[in-house]
């Protein structure tokens, strides 16, 4: 049975020796703390780089009027929970004003579940802060498949608070409500709730199985699994009716031309490989360190769970891409991420371990000097990463969406898409350059397609691959092929982006932008009668 460390016992927050109100003093602090250091480490007021992506998706949702032909707003989602929680209040304010109350709520949430997960395994205020810290440093440094936790908002800054919850609510034995916060994660972002709970079930297996019998988890595990119906379902229906040979072709899309960066290990930067090998030898260590403290005991066994299905996906990998040369298996199982949450999760319980030692057995006598080189090196990386983090994101010339979609000159990008919400109707449709990711938050047109907005329902990706293949390099085809391509995909206006495409010679087509001949604005517009 699991039961409370001396440390956890004699502190219990604090609070069975003073008021409520003195308990919820230092928890709001740490958390608003917590929350500062997040916007600190996102420094920068966005869009982020996935923002454009969900919201746009969100508002267009409630306002079907919005945008109405564009390809990617018009295919079939599968956020929808997300749309429902925050998606509402794109009727009211602007798409950044939305992003940033997303922001503050998710960044606040996930404050207090990690300030409460915190205490949980160490008993001492204002540590919480500082493994915050090392959490997000080792998260954004020792990452494999690029998952992040503090960034913008979309549908798993809102899972993720609910994992640590579950977490805490595990630690304390109540397993029942553990599975229902995991069915929220779920409803929000299934991978996210859903792997979160296979690993939970691991850490059950390991040390909770004797506390908590199978049978007494009942409640909790239909009251969550009826829960993330909210979540499974539109993610089911994405390739439904579809015949077996489309939704293979979808899947291959997806999984290796999209994205192989997420999805599969033999695809991924070796040096990513090597920081999160690193990650994870480190965890072991200080796991190994905690071994006697039962609440990092269950955090460790959580992140070994998320370890056991990362090796799972490695498998799938090296048995479907190498020793059968079966691409289509391989794509039909690797698109379930199944590297996600150990991104998160051996970060995690390396940061609780990590502050275990620092904060807790920093009080014992025999401390060893290993030991406290080993800390002292921890500490020191975790300032020096979240420094660097800082001033990069400080210094960057424009949000992160602009500069992840490789806009050539942003001042003239915002410009010209200011220009476009003035001077074009509602209604229209533009190709632009497939590379970029901001047209729709910035410009507020339809557009045909891009590189980054890409469906998840199979037939409209494979709609996406034929859209993208066939506007590939645009800027090179010729009148005819270009009005070919009007007619077809109900194009009104091209823009081009001459400084990325310096052989454009134009086209018979007015041009409407920039207005003066002698601007030295890279980007033009083209009317298309």
């Amino acid at each position: 049975m699991l039961r409370p460390t001396m440390n956890e016992a004699n502190s219990a927050d604090c609070t069975s020796a003073s008021s409520p109100r003195r308990g919820w003093i230092p928890f709001a602090l740490e958390s608003l703390a917590i929350t500062l250091l997040f916007a600190l480490y996102v420094a920068a007021l966005g869009p982020e780089v996935n923002e454009p992506h969900y919201l746009c998706k969100a508002k267009q949702y409630w306002n079907p009027a919005w945008l109405p032909h564009d390809f990617f707003l018009s295919a079939p989602g599968a956020h929808y929970t997300f749309y429902w929680t925050l998606g509402w209040l794109t009727l009211f304010f602007p798409l950044p004003v939305v992003a940033w109350i997303g922001r503050v709520i998710s960044w606040l949430a996930l404050a207090a579940a990690w300030r409460r997960l915190s205490f949980l395994v160490i008993p001492h205020r204002w540590c919480s802060i500082a493994t915050a810290a090392i959490w997000l440093v080792t998260l954004h440094y020792g990452h494999l498949a690029g998952e992040w936790v503090v960034g913008g908002v979309e549908g798993k800054t809102f899972a993720y608070p609910f994992v640590l919850i579950a977490l805490g609510l595990a630690i304390q034995n109540r397993w029942n409500p553990a599975w229902v916060s995991l069915g929220i994660a779920s409803a929000f972002h299934i991978l996210v709730g859903g792997w979160a709970v296979v690993a939970l079930g691991v850490a059950w297996l390991l040390v909770g199985r004797k506390s908590a019998p199978f049978l007494t988890m009942l409640t909790g595990l239909m009251g969550g699994g009826l829960i993330s119906l909210l979540g499974l379902v539109p993610a089911l229906l994405l390739t439904a009716g579809l015949p077996a040979d489309m939704q293979s072709e979808a899947h291959q899309l997806y999984v290796f031309y999209r994205l192989p960066h997420h999805l599969v290990v033999h695809r991924m930067d070796s040096l990513r490989q090597i920081c999160f090998g690193a990650v994870a030898a480190g965890w072991a260590v200080f796991a190994w360190t905690s071994r006697r403290n039962s609440s990092a005991v269950l955090v460790n066994s959580f992140a070994f769970g998320s370890l056991l299905i990362a090796a799972a996906g490695l498998a799938i990998d090296q048995i479907c891409c190498y020793w059968l040369g079966d691409y289509d298996l391989g794509a039909k199982l690797l698109r379930f991420y199944w590297f996600r949450l150990s991104d998160v999760a051996v970060p995690l319980a390396f940061s609780l371990s990590v502050g275990l030692r620092l904060f807790v057995a920093e009080q014992q006598p025999h401390r060893s000097a290993l030991r406290s080189a080993s800390i002292a090196v921890v500490l020191l990386a975790t300032t020096i990463g979240l420094a660097l983090r800082v001033q990069s994101r400080l210094t960057a010339p424009m949000p992160p969406a602009d500069e992840m979609a490789s806009v050539s000159d942003y001042a003239a990008w915002r410009a010209m898409c200011g220009w476009i919400r003035e001077n074009t109707s509602d209604s229209a449709t533009f190709l632009t350059p497939l590379n970029q990711g901001t047209f729709k938050w910035s410009a507020q047109r339809s557009e045909v397609v891009t590189h980054k907005d890409i469906p998840q329902e199979a037939e409209s990706l494979l709609g996406w691959k034929e859209r993208r293949w066939r506007t590939n390099r645009y800027e090179r085809l010729t009148t005819d092929q270009i009005r070919m391509l009007s007619r077809d995909y109900q194009i009104d206006y091209v823009v081009v982006d001459k400084q990325a495409r310096p052989t454009f010679q134009g086209w018979d087509f007015p041009r409407v932008y920039p207005a003066d001949e002698h601007s030295d604005s890279p980007y033009e517009i083209f009317r298309i009668p």
